[in-house]
């Protein structure tokens, strides 16, 4: 075993390209997380309200465009980091393809069927989504800018064991996603729909509360899983598993969160229980993308390639348990979403 080349010689401006255009394509997820442009899609109310009745958002729209446009929007960030950890010229250009691909997309959804507003009913007013402009331009042209310095291709034996560790993070870090409001109208175009949550008074910690499950839905998890992936392909190699941990942690603060905001809610009228109230696809995220970031870079040699053709089951049998481990507590997740809370 040899240590793959040219990790450390990656070009700084390519790595920086790289990165910025995994960063750029996730503008529009993250600034809506953090209230920016959020009457630019069909996922939130187009006029916000101080108050959480009726509930904020994000929606799970009726309309298979804006739905489309949401996961679109969603997955962008781990589409563009996966075919930059290819590392090849065909798949950097396969990245501006999609990009160009969801912005021309937003744009048609923009004009030509802006949807109902999810809290009134009403037809939106057609307006040019200038986030997703503006994201998907830079990352594009940062893409471009790239594409004639390929990264090298990592070897086959160990590239399947990551794509499996940051496949299943990409699954459980968008878990809350599929979980959306439901929205349905009345004749009298009033929101009817029931929020299950608990009116808090204001604070601090309820204030981030409310904000982590809202950033929760939207895709934040997402993004922060693709990010690491990212700089697993950019950055430096002394900083690539700092960053990944870095992005591993601020996913584990979630669930940390959600102890907190148990000690500090749990009386007589909130009595759920603290397993129900973590969000553990957001812990089985963070293990995961510490799993895959901390993976060893190691090339094959010629005498390696020899002992992994004698000996198979050895690195057979390490990805196998790992997709099992991921199989059974996704099925164990989708089971205890449907069951009742106590």
């Amino acid at each position: 075993m040899t240590q793959e080349p040219g990790s450390e010689a990656r070009s700084p401006r390519a790595a920086v390209l790289r990165f910025g255009a995994v960063l750029a394509v996730s503008g529009p997820v993250i600034l809506t997380t953090f209230g920016v442009g959020r009457q630019s899609v069909g996922w939130f109310c187009s006029a916000t309200s101080p108050t959480f009745y009726p509930p904020r958002g994000p929606y799970a729209l009726e309309s298979v465009p804006g739905e489309l446009l949401f996961w679109g929007l969603l997955l962008l960030p781990v589409i563009v980091a996966g075919l930059l950890l290819r590392g090849s010229h065909r798949a950097t250009l396969t990245a501006v393809a999609a990009v160009g691909a969801v912005l021309a997309f937003g744009l048609f959804i923009a004009f030509l069927l802006p949807g109902l507003d999810p809290c009134t009913g009403q037809e939106r007013v057609a307006a040019p989504p200038w986030p997703l402009i503006v994201c998907c331009s830079v990352a594009a042209g940062a893409l471009l800018l790239t594409a004639r310095s390929p990264l090298p291709r990592r070897p086959l034996p160990l590239r399947w064991h990551g794509v499996i560790l940051w496949a299943g993070a990409v699954g459980a870090a968008a878990w809350a996603a599929f979980h959306r409001l439901p929205v349905t109208f009345t004749t009298g175009r009033s929101l009817t729909v029931v929020y299950a949550g608990v009116q808090a008074p204001e604070s601090f910690w309820n204030d981030l509360a409310w904000w982590s499950g809202d950033a929760d839905m939207i895709g934040l998890p997402v993004v922060l899983v693709a990010l690491a992936a990212a700089a697993r392909v950019a950055a430096p190699a002394r900083w690539e598993r700092p960053t990944g941990t870095a992005a591993a942690a601020v996913l584990l603060l979630f669930t940390l969160l959600d102890v907190v905001a148990y000690v500090h809610w749990y009386d007589e009228d909130f009595q759920i229980s603290l397993l129900d109230s973590v969000r553990w696809h957001l812990l089985l995220a963070a293990v995961l993308v510490t799993s895959a970031v901390w993976s060893p870079h190691q090339r094959i040699s010629r005498a390696g390639t020899v002992h992994l053709a004698r000996h198979p089951i050895r690195g057979q049998a390490r990805n196998l348990a790992v997709a099992v481990v991921i199989a059974v507590t996704a099925v164990w997740l989708v089971v205890s979403s449907f069951t009742p809370t106590r």
